[in-house]
């Protein structure tokens, strides 16, 4: 699925709100206005209830709000730009720029989830980013983002991996790392709700055998999002619910080094 067979530039909107539920409200007027869908009410209630469930800012300045709903028969989306960025409490912190709304069927879950993988790929470099910050119009947010959309499939028929510039650099820490981190994970959970000193010094015993970069990435991890760790499930990220690429999948299932997701910054599990 390449994404100028499915993209257009009448597929981009310059927001004209910074407001959360305003913007949204927004993108899906203009898939109304475009005759994709027949009640912007109706769908509005159902990307914010499932925003409700769980905040789809997934970093970056990115964001995906989305429904699952038999009621269309086509993958429908807009891309919105805020141009002074909206509150949307990712778990970066950081303010949302660009927005991804789809309102797509169950049959095309596989099509949206690559639609939002290669998207996030694309936002994960910097440059790129930079790149669309100085976009003034939609043909050319929609150059830009077909460019690096080829780009992208360059790198999957190469089997390059995309450069991801905000990971942390956990090269050589031993997968044994991760099973400590999920020991002292579950300890710190406890701690929290007895405040018992006998498992505080456990939790500081383990600390001391733990490599220092994985051990701090932990904790910034843990401060931003209440579950650190994710399951792969189905080539997905439990966590964020991104499409994991073959590459990354294989290099998980080596189990030479701890792995994390590349978009939401979880520790990935292979059960």
């Amino acid at each position: 699925m390449e994404l100028g067979s499915i993209f257009k530039p009448e597929n981009v909107l310059f927001l004209t709100s910074n407001e959360k539920q305003v913007a949204i409200k927004e993108m899906i007027s203009h898939l109304e206005s475009q005759k994709k869908i027949n009640s912007t009410p109706r769908y509005y209630a159902q990307v914010i209830h499932r925003e409700s469930l769980e905040n789809t800012g997934i970093g970056n300045g990115f964001a995906i709000p989305h429904a699952r709903t038999d009621s269309v028969n086509e993958l429908n989306f807009v891309f919105g730009i805020s141009s002074e960025g909206i509150s949307y409490s990712s778990y970066d912190n950081k303010n949302v720029k660009y927005l991804l709304l789809c309102i797509f069927p169950t049959s095309m879950s596989t099509e949206y989830l690559f639609l939002v993988s290669m998207i996030a790929k694309i936002f994960s470099v910097k440059k790129n980013r930079d790149e669309l910050d100085g976009a003034k119009s939609s043909e050319e947010v929609y150059s830009i983002l077909k460019k690096h959309s080829e780009n992208y499939y360059d790198n999957i028929d190469s089997n390059k991996p995309v450069q991801m510039d905000h990971l942390a650099n956990l090269a050589g820490v031993p997968t044994s790392d991760l099973e400590l981190l999920i020991r002292l994970d579950r300890l710190n959970r406890l701690y929290d709700e007895t405040k018992s000193p006998e498992i505080h010094s456990k939790i500081e015993s383990l600390c001391g055998l733990i490599d220092k970069r994985s051990f701090a990435y932990y904790e910034k991890m843990r401060s931003k999002c209440s579950e650190p760790f994710a399951i792969v499930e189905k080539n997905t990220c439990s966590g964020c619910h991104m499409n994991i690429p073959p590459i990354e999948i294989n290099e998980i299932m080596e189990r030479n080094k701890i792995s994390i997701c590349s978009y939401c910054g979880r520790f990935l599990i292979i059960l």
